[in-house]
Formats: structure tokens, C-alpha cells, sequence
């Protein structure tokens, strides 16, 4: 009785819902929208709908304006934003350049804020001068405007609210996101609405029966999409990765496992086997552990946590303990709770963990491994030569990142296990766009999406 009135509400709402308006879903309640201390992939699309960044990246992944129309790097090195005149929060409130600086400010100091903004953002001082907003910091500007596309700007004391193309108000158990009709990316669409789906076959249902712009499927499903969908690949870059706190013998075992770990048919289209130590779809070429072979410490298993309830990886974690069986290794999978993994990462309390990790659509995104404070060094991995070579890193391309990458390979902390692509089936009239950060996080975004007439 309870599945029936599920669908009949469903149907309901798809029937009353004003048109031009984008159906979507979560699988997971992204929690109060808040600037300061939101993490996770849902939060992060809230943000990027009713938020704004001081710069954007577009399709093509190039830096563009966003809150902010031009920028200059002064003689000490900082940055100068010219902030744009029309921005403004809700109520009318006028965007200002203290809001730049109390937002980086309270992801700096709250003891609560979000840890991967948290990251961009450290070491980075910002401050007003004449009007205008100053942001110094040590990483070379490239890196710095890329990283600061991710880190949407708050009301200064008011970490719920944003100045984006989009108001946020909940509507039974609906995220419901209007359009602001004067924002200054002037959105093309009336709105976007999300319901809580938790898991892929309602998502699939719900496509089936046209109650979904767009949506991912079952993954075995995702290269047929019924009439009226079309199939949209998002080139974000996910990786399946596993941290060794008990050395390195793990991870050279795990590299030559994941070689025929996964069959075709479980991995499915939007996945295939990593093959290096870094993302190659960041211009990584494949390269091996450079490090003589470590034996596993005989007859003792070897322990790895993974984030409890999450089917597909589960799968993909049995299918490796299968072939780690073959080498005559047990393999002891532990399911824990997403919170508790995600703190007992940061605590460095486990032999091997396994997450999924999302790299920024730069090379810098894997210092993210290597520095001191980065948000995904969870061994403590430390090399006296990373400093050095960091000198010589200033801009995609140069060729200091085959020396990083040799640096890292020589004893790293981690190994991915599996490269992901995102493949969603999209309503064939609705016009959008993706790029490096994503469907939501690129700019324009759903801004820039219209209807076919």
C-alpha cells in the first residue's frame, strides 16, 4: 500500500509541476543548505544553484568571470578582483567584497567547515582594499583561480545564503530551486526540482515513466535510454582508490590484482580499470610503483574498511577479494559507516581503507595526495623532494609533473582501483551542458539550459 501511494504522489507532483522546470533526484538528503560547513555531492549541487564563486569554469575548463569581472595579480604576487555591481543575495542585500573575505575566513577557523573547501583555502588571505577584494596566497595563480571556482561565497554571519541564479524553499520533502529572475546569469529555465530516490532501480522507474529530466540508471542499462532520453557522458573524474597505512607491499599486490579483478559485466560502461597511479584523464601517463617488491606478511590477513551500503562498490571490493584468494591472500572486508570511514581516514586509524575520490578537472587536484595538509594524504606521506619540485610546477603542462609523478610512484600512499564516468539519460528537449566540474558545478550550468520550444 505504501509503494502505491509513493507512485500515485509521484505522478501527482510530475502532473502539477510548472512547466520548464528540470526534474531530478538525490539518492541521499544533502542535509540544511549551508556554505560554511555543507559537504558531500549533494550539498555541493545546492551550492552551485543558489551560490556564485568568485570565478567559474566553463565546458572547456578555462577560468571565466563569475562574481568577479576581471582580475589582476599585483607586484606582490596577489590578486585584485574587480567584484561585479550587480550581485546580490535574496533579499536584495548587495554582494560585497567582505563577504569574499568572511567566507574564507570561517572555512579557515570553524572547527566544523567543510573539509575539502577548508583545503582551498588554506593559507589564502584575503582582504578589502579601496573596495575592491585582495587574495594572496603562495600557490601559483593558475592553481589558485581553478581551486577558487569550487568555493561559492556566503552572506557575511549568514552561512545559509548565496547569491546564485537559484532560491532554494522545500516542498514536501521536495528541494525546489526558482529561478532568480534578475540574477546576472539571467537563467534560462523556470527552476529544478529533487526528490529523495534512494536507490537505482527507483531511479530507473521514475525514468521509465517520464517523471525525470534526467537521471543515472542501473549501470547494465546505462547505453540503452528508453524514447524521448538521450545518453550525456560528464567527464568528472572519479577514481575508486585504496589508502596502505601497512606499506607498500599492499599496494603492490593490489596493482597487480586490479589487472583482471573486475570482469566486463560487472564493471559496465561507466567504469574500466585504473591503469596508473594518477588519473590520466588529468594528462597522467600510466606509470607503475617504482619500487622493489615488497612481500605481504604470510598467513595474516589483510583488513580493508569501505563505506557500509554502498552496493556497487561492495561488489567491485568482492570481486577483488576473489582474486586476492588466488594469490593465497585473505582479503577482510569491513563495512563502516560513511562518517565514521570518512574520520577514521582523517584519524590514520586503519591498515586499508577504501573511498571513491573526485579530482578538480587540474593536474594540481593531486597534491591533494601529497601535500601536508591535504585533504586526501590520509597516510602522512612526506618526501623532503616535494617542495622542490612544487617550485618548478607552475602551469598544466610543465614538464615538473613527470617528475612529481615519478616522485610519488617511488613509495606512494595510495592506489586507484577503478576509473568512473558518469552517464546520465537526459529528456531530449532540454538543452544542457556539462564540462569539467560536472553538470551542476560548471558555469553556466543549469543557467545556461533551456527548453526546445
Amino acid at each position: 500500500m505504501r509503494k502505491r501511494l509513493v507512485g500515485a504522489l509521484f505522478v501527482l507532483a510530475a502532473v502539477l509541476a510548472p512547466a520548464q522546470v528540470v526534474e531530478d533526484c538525490f539518492t541521499r538528503d544533502p542535509g540544511p543548505l549551508d556554505f560554511v560547513h555543507g559537504e558531500g555531492p549533494e550539498q555541493d549541487i545546492l551550492q552551485a544553484l543558489t551560490g556564485d564563486a568568485l570565478v567559474g569554469l566553463d565546458a572547456a575548463g578555462r577560468v571565466v568571470p563569475r562574481l568577479a569581472t576581471a582580475w589582476k595579480r599585483q607586484q606582490d604576487g596577489s590578486l585584485r578582483f574587480h567584484l561585479r555591481t550587480d550581485a546580490a543575495f535574496p533579499d536584495g542585500t548587495p554582494l560585497r567584497a567582505a563577504d569574499a573575505v568572511w567566507t574564507f575566513q570561517a572555512l579557515q577557523h570553524d572547527p566544523g567547515a567543510s573539509p575539502s573547501r577548508r583545503a582551498i583555502v588554506e593559507g589564502v588571505r584575503a582582504w578589502v582594499d579601496h573596495g575592491q577584494l585582495v587574495v594572496a596566497s603562495s600557490k601559483p595563480p593558475g592553481r589558485l583561480l581553478a581551486e577558487l571556482a569550487r568555493v561559492p561565497i556566503a552572506r557575511a554571519g549568514h552561512p545559509e545564503q548565496g547569491s546564485g541564479p537559484f532560491r532554494l524553499r522545500r516542498e514536501a520533502g521536495t528541494w525546489c530551486l526558482d529561478r532568480r529572475a534578475h540574477h546576472f546569469l539571467h537563467p534560462g529555465i523556470q527552476g529544478l526540482r529533487f526528490r529523495l530516490i534512494g536507490d537505482s532501480q527507483g531511479v530507473y522507474q521514475a525514468l521509465l515513466k517520464g517523471w525525470l529530466t534526467l537521471g543515472q540508471p542501473p549501470d547494465r542499462l546505462l547505453a540503452t535510454p528508453p524514447p524521448g532520453y538521450r545518453v550525456m557522458v560528464q567527464p568528472k573524474l572519479y577514481q575508486l582508490v585504496i589508502w596502505s597505512r601497512a606499506g607498500l607491499a599492499p599496494l603492490q599486490a593490489l596493482e597487480r590484482w586490479r589487472r583482471d579483478a573486475f570482469p566486463p559485466g560487472l564493471l559496465g560502461v561507466g567504469a574500466r580499470p585504473s591503469r596508473g597511479l594518477l588519473p590520466e584523464a588529468l594528462g597522467f601517463a600510466p606509470c607503475a610503483i617504482q619500487a622493489p617488491p615488497a612481500a605481504l606478511p604470510p598467513g595474516r590477513p589483510l583488513t580493508l574498511l569501505y563505506a557500509a551500503e554502498d552496493t556497487p562498490v561492495e561488489k567491485l571490493l568482492l570481486a577483488l577479494r576473489e582474486r586476492a584468494r588466488r594469490d593465497g591472500t585473505r582479503l577482510r572486508l569491513v563495512p563502516v559507516a560513511q562518517a565514521l570511514l570518512v574520520s577514521r581516514l582523517q584519524a590514520g586509524t586503519f591498515e586499508l581503507a577504501c573511498f571513491i575520490a573526485a579530482f578538480e578537472p587540474d593536474p594540481w587536484s593531486v597534491l591533494e595526495y601529497m601535500e601536508p595538509d591535504g585533504p586526501m594524504n590520509f597516510t602522512g606521506w612526506r618526501d623532503p623532494s616535494l617542495a622542490p619540485v612544487l617550485t618548478r610546477v607552475q602551469a598544466p603542462g610543465d614538464p615538473a609533473w613527470a617528475d612529481l609523478q615519478r616522485l610519488w610512484a617511488r613509495a606512494p600512499g595510495a592506489l586507484p582501483l577503478v576509473d568512473f564516468q558518469s552517464i546520465l539519460w537526459v529528456d531530449r528537449r532540454l538543452h544542457a551542458t556539462t564540462g569539467p566540474l560536472g553538470l551542476y558545478q560548471t558555469t553556466p550550468g543549469p543557467a545556461g539550459w533551456s527548453w526546445t520550444p
